[in-house]
């Protein structure tokens, strides 16, 4: 909920004074990352969450214990892998080093390509439409499947204006692909402190 709240359309992070003095960003503080990365601690919090499923899923399918965590564990570090690689940038973050959570640096490679793009403009469209579909980084298709996809065509409708870089600051600048969506801007000199609230960017 906070990392949406700090959520510009342009996936930018606001970092102004007057939302640094709300406790939705003290409570992002404690995370250099913001609530962006798959940390050492997510990833071992999602696999455990994933065991009470995954275990008898696995069990029907006649795999073994052993043979399940062979499937599963390598399938959670690549699935963290490629989330600290999309995500902490799409939003203008750095590189996740290993000290943090499973390492992204090594699947940089993969923001040059078409797949980097589709994922990007899927996970905008969530943001856009406050984090009500849209909702899979990763793997985009999983929400085609479970009806919840919205196309670029539909969400790019209800874009907000977001304050022009040189009217408040932001964590970072975004890495991304070219040919995206563009929120509306509110320039230098137009915005006042009362454009620059979650409130009135809603609205705008």
């Amino acid at each position: 909920m906070e990392h949406h709240a700090e959520t510009y359309d342009d996936m930018s992070l606001k970092k102004d004074e007057r939302w640094r003095k709300t406790k939705a960003a003290a409570s992002l503080d404690t995370d250099e990352f913001r609530g962006t990365a798959f940390t050492w601690s997510v990833t071992r919090l999602m696999t455990l969450q994933m065991l009470p499923t995954s275990l008898p899923v696995f069990a029907l399918l006649g795999f073994s214990l052993l043979e399940t965590f062979a499937v599963l564990l390598p399938g959670m570090i690549l699935h963290a892998a490629a989330w600290n690689m999309l995500h902490p940038p799409m939003h203008g973050l750095a590189e996740v080093p290993i000290s943090v959570g499973v390492p992204s640096r090594w699947l940089a490679w993969a923001r040059n390509t078409p797949a980097f793009k589709v994922m990007y403009e899927n996970h905008q469209g969530h943001h856009v439409l406050g984090g009500q579909a849209n909702y899979n980084v990763c793997c985009p298709g999983t929400d085609h499947l479970m009806g919840t996809y919205v196309p670029v065509s539909t969400w790019i409708k209800r874009m907000r204006a977001v304050p022009g870089p040189d009217a408040t600051e932001r964590w970072g600048t975004p890495v991304e692909p070219d040919g995206v969506p563009q929120a509306p801007v509110i320039a230098v000199g137009e915005a006042t402190e009362a454009d620059l609230t979650p409130t009135a960017l809603a609205s705008a």
